[in-house]
C-alpha cells in the first residue's frame, strides 16, 4: 500500500527573472514498511521535498497524497489535522521542550490532541527505545543520543503512518547515529510505516530499501552499492 505519493510535484520561488526552481518535476512513492533515504549535497532540494511531503509547504505544481488522501490540495486547517494524525517529524535537533521531563514530552502530545495519557503505551514505547529509566529526567540531563531517542518516541507516540526524518543523526557520534537508524528501520518494518530519511552520511543507508539522489532539484533512484544483509 502506498502511504506517500508525489505526482508531478514541482516547487519554485519568485517569478520571471528571479524565479528559482528548487524542485523539478518529481514522481515518487513510498509504501508501508518501506525505509527510504534521500541523499545529495546541501541546497539540492532534499529538505524542500521533505517539507512539501510533510505539508509544511505546498507544491507550485502537482500534488502529494498521504494514504490516498489529497493531502497537498487540502485547505490549511484540514492539512494541519492530517499532518498531526498521519506524520511524525524527527529533526536534526531533537527540539524537546527544555522544561518538560521525558514523560511530559509525550504528555504534551495528549494535550494537543485533547485526550488522556495512555501511560502503559507511553512507557512501553520509552522502554522499547531504551529510555524508560530516564522518564523523569529533563533534556539537559540527557546525552545527545538519549535526546534523539526521546524525540523519536514523541514522534511515534501518536502512531503516525509516515515518519519524516531530516538529518536525524547529524549531531550524533557514529555509534549513536547507527543506533538511531536501527530504531527507525525496526519501527518501519514492525509497524508497517513509510519512512523517509534525509541524510548526508552514506554510511547510514545500508538498512534502507531504496536510496534516492537529489541533485539540482532532480530526484533519481540510486543503485545500492552493496546488498543488505
Amino acid at each position: 500500500m502506498k502511504l506517500i505519493e508525489c505526482k508531478g510535484v514541482r516547487k519554485h520561488f519568485g517569478e520571471g527573472h528571479t524565479k528559482v526552481e528548487a524542485l523539478k518535476e518529481t514522481n515518487f512513492s513510498v509504501e508501508a514498511g518501506e525505509f527510504v533515504a534521500i541523499i545529495g549535497p546541501s541546497g539540492s532540494g532534499k529538505s524542500t521535498l521533505l517539507t512539501i511531503i510533510g505539508g509544511l509547504q505546498t507544491p507550485s505544481e502537482g500534488k502529494v497524497q498521504i494514504k490516498d488522501a489529497p493531502f497537498s490540495e487540502e485547505e490549511e486547517k484540514k492539512r494541519a489535522a492530517l499532518r498531526f494524525k498521519e506524520i511524525g517529524f524527527i529533526l536534526q535537533a531533537s527540539n524537546l521542550v527544555p522544561f518538560l521531563t521525558v514523560s511530559d514530552q509525550l504528555q504534551l502530545v495528549n494535550k494537543v490532541k485533547k485526550v488522556k495519557m495512555d501511560q502503559e503505551k507511553a512507557e512501553h514505547l520509552l522502554d522499547d527505545l531504551g529510555v524508560l529509566k530516564l522518564k523523569d529526567k529533563y533534556p539537559s540531563d540527557l546525552s545527545g543520543g538519549e535526546r534523539q531517542r526521546v524525540a523519536i518516541a514523541r514522534a511515534l507516540y501518536h502512531e503516525p503512518s509516515v515518519i519524516l526524518a531530516d538529518e536525524p543523526t547529524a549531531s550524533l557520534d557514529s555509534e549513536k547515529a547507527f543506533e538511531v537508524v536501527d530504531i527507525l528501520a525496526r519501527e518501519t518494518k514492525n509497524k508497517q510505516k513509510a519512512t523517509i530519511m534525509v541524510t548526508h552520511d552514506e554510511r547510514l543507508i545500508q538498512q534502507c530499501d531504496k536510496v534516492y539522489l537529489m541533485q539540482d532539484g532532480v530526484l533519481s533512484l540510486k543503485e545500492m552499492d552493496t546488498e543488505k544483509e
